[in-house]
């Protein structure tokens, strides 16, 4: 049996406009047979909800090569900066000062 090659990615040209990013502290998953639709939105204290800051639509075979890219730099990350905790997973970091009275 032939070993498989490897391919490379394609290069990805970005304006330099694109290249900033988006900040998302939240995010939501919605799942059908066909596609993976993936919104990451921010939450900001004193306002109701949360805005949505983008969408990315994904094909099941593309978010599989996903998770495994995504735990492999989880992986990564832990080996150089310690294991992240993986309590109040759902919290976002906004406290309100008076429910700690």
């Amino acid at each position: 049996m032939k070993p498989k090659m490897m391919k490379q990615p394609p290069q990805i040209n970005a304006d330099p406009s694109d290249t900033d990013g988006v900040y998302s502290n939240v995010f939501y998953v919605a799942a059908s047979r066909a596609e993976f639709v993936l919104d990451f939105a921010r939450i900001v204290p004193g306002v109701q909800g949360a805005k949505l800051k983008s969408r990315v639509i994904i094909s099941p075979h593309r978010m599989k090569a996903l998770v495994k890219t995504l735990e492999s730099q989880i992986v990564s990350y832990e080996g150089k900066f310690g294991k992240l905790d993986t309590d109040n997973l759902n919290a976002i970091g906004f406290q309100n000062p008076a429910e700690n009275d």
